[in-house]
């Protein structure tokens, strides 16, 4: 992923944080935190460019799972993708879902918690999980293709309470917001 393309990427993260911070209603599901993502990132790849196959697609794609332990384990929110690695008619490299692709671009995972949500320990757990997974694919991406760098996201959006994220010790960005909900003062977004 080139650093205009990672720009481009914080940037919509930052606005969709941003919103949920004024007026966090408009998230009430993961899914509508995912469609207001996307809505923002396909200003910037939604460009129908070539497959390897001498097809047509986009760099943004939703929910693409990846091969753990020999079977499709991992599931990612958003992937930002190189066009020109994939493959839509050959079905080699993941043949149950129809397509292929080498190394990704981007991955973003999204955690979203209700005011209703799981504890703060439950909470900074999840969020865990999701850095954890996500470092778990750096190194396969890496040795597949030194010369592609994949950049990973994790974006929790908190309607509860503020805490303290977890770090990521393997370069995945962590964007951390909580709503105004949570505190008087309205509360400020944490990286």
């Amino acid at each position: 992923m080139t650093e205009q393309d990672k720009s481009k990427v914080q940037t919509c993260i930052d606005s969709v944080v941003a919103r949920f911070r004024r007026s966090p209603n408009v998230y009430l599901t993961e899914d509508d935190v995912r469609i207001h993502l996307c809505r923002e990132l396909l200003r910037h790849f939604d460009q129908e460019l070539t497959t390897q196959d001498i097809d047509r697609s986009i760099e943004l794609h939703t929910e693409v799972r990846w091969y753990g332990d020999g079977s499709l384990k991992l599931r990612s929110d958003i992937v930002i993708i190189e066009v020109s690695t994939l493959e839509v008619r050959r079905h080699i490299r993941m043949p149950s879902k129809d397509y292929g692709f080498n190394i990704p671009k981007g991955i973003i995972e999204l955690k979203f918690r209700r005011p209703n949500g799981s504890s703060d320990n439950k909470w900074e757990s999840d969020i865990k999980a999701d850095i954890q997974k996500l470092e778990k694919l750096m190194p396969i991406f890496g040795a597949a293709s030194p010369q592609t760098q994949t950049e990973f996201w994790v974006v929790a959006l908190d309607k509860k309470t503020m805490i303290d994220p977890p770090e990521s010790q393997g370069g995945v960005h962590l964007t951390y917001g909580y709503s105004n909900q949570c505190e008087p003062d309205g509360g400020e977004e944490r990286r």
